[in-house]
């Protein structure tokens, strides 16, 4: 019998010790697969702003890798404040590299590959072509660009952006500013504005720049993007001000009486029955017109009460996105 029970909680102390070594070596796989072995050593960005309103991106990108990784790379640019984001080529060493480029819930995605044997380092150039990219109002046009994107499982120590304007925007700039983490801005020439990271930027983190000047010099037409928004915000309005109107009829005729058609009914409510998320409800409704003494009284349903949400959203520059 003793050696029985002997047997027994021998038996079961060993199938505890599987189960916690099995969950171990699962956690820890699972770490390891997470694990991000490569930082970036630095990102430079330059935008060339052309006198058509294009901007060519410019992206410098070192890689440091410590220890086997993937050797697929990726970069992707949101495409909601932009027309159209074109002539991608993906260099190294000088020499143009094989990549894919793709549109994907409304980013657009370049992909390439590499030969990858750690510990090493890989810098990669990345050009494009931004079309429609800057904001234009009536006054003023802006380079409004997230050059550092956010959307990265590794930090890059050191980063700058430098904005380039046309000849004939030299001396016109109003302002230059940037946004995200803290960065030292400064003017080179008169056409030539840059902004440093005056720190490591983390993951989720990002770099945001803007530059001003008026809109008469270059004189463009305001991009696709901005147009189908201010005609999204034309119809929001009037769509306000027509529900503002239709309150005021309502306003009016829940005033007027039906036997005088004077604006002096008045309307009393009781609830009998509160109305709920589930079931309906009832009310006694009153009308008593102050002129000609008109008098009404019925029973009326509430309707059950709706259960509704809300959101909200942000604005800001185009570009920004991820890569990795």
């Amino acid at each position: 019998m003793n050696k029985q029970l002997i047997k027994r909680i021998s038996f079961s102390l060993l199938s505890v010790l599987v189960t916690l070594l099995g969950t171990f070596l699962i956690t820890f796989s699972h770490a390891v697969a997470q694990e991000v072995t490569f930082d970036w050593d630095y990102i430079n960005v330059n935008i060339d702003v052309q006198n058509n309103g294009d901007m060519l991106v410019n992206e410098t990108q070192k890689y440091v890798f410590k220890s086997d990784y993937s050797n697929q790379r990726y970069r992707y640019i949101p495409l909601d404040k932009v027309d159209e984001i074109k002539d991608v080529t993906v260099q190294e060493n000088n020499q143009i590299i094989p990549s894919e480029t793709g549109i994907k819930n409304n980013q657009f995605w370049i992909s390439w590959q590499h030969k990858l044997k750690p510990p090493e380092t890989h810098t990669f150039v990345l050009k494009y072509r931004v079309v429609g990219g800057l904001h234009i109002d009536n006054e003023n046009t802006q380079v409004y660009w997230k050059a550092i994107f956010a959307d990265r499982k590794a930090p890059i120590q050191s980063a700058k952006v430098r904005v380039q304007l046309p000849e004939i925007l030299s001396g016109k700039v109003q302002d230059f500013q940037n946004f995200g983490i803290p960065a030292t801005s400064r003017q080179v020439n008169p056409k030539t504005f840059e902004f440093v990271a005056n720190q490591p930027i983390p993951p989720q983190q990002e770099l945001e720049v803007q530059v001003t000047f008026p809109s008469a010099i270059l004189n463009i037409p305001q991009p696709n993007w901005q147009q189908r928004n201010n005609l999204f915000h034309l119809g929001f309005f009037v769509m306000y001000f027509v529900i503002i109107a239709f309150v005021i009829v309502s306003i009016i005729n829940d005033r007027k009486c039906p036997q005088c058609q004077k604006l002096t009914l008045k309307r009393n409510y009781e609830i009998l029955v509160p109305a709920t998320t589930s079931f309906e409800g009832k009310q006694i409704v009153t009308h008593h017109c102050q002129n000609c003494l008109y008098h009404n009284e019925f029973e009326e349903v509430i309707p059950v009460i709706s259960e509704s949400r809300s959101s909200g959203g942000g604005g800001g520059g185009g570009g920004g996105g991820g890569g990795g």
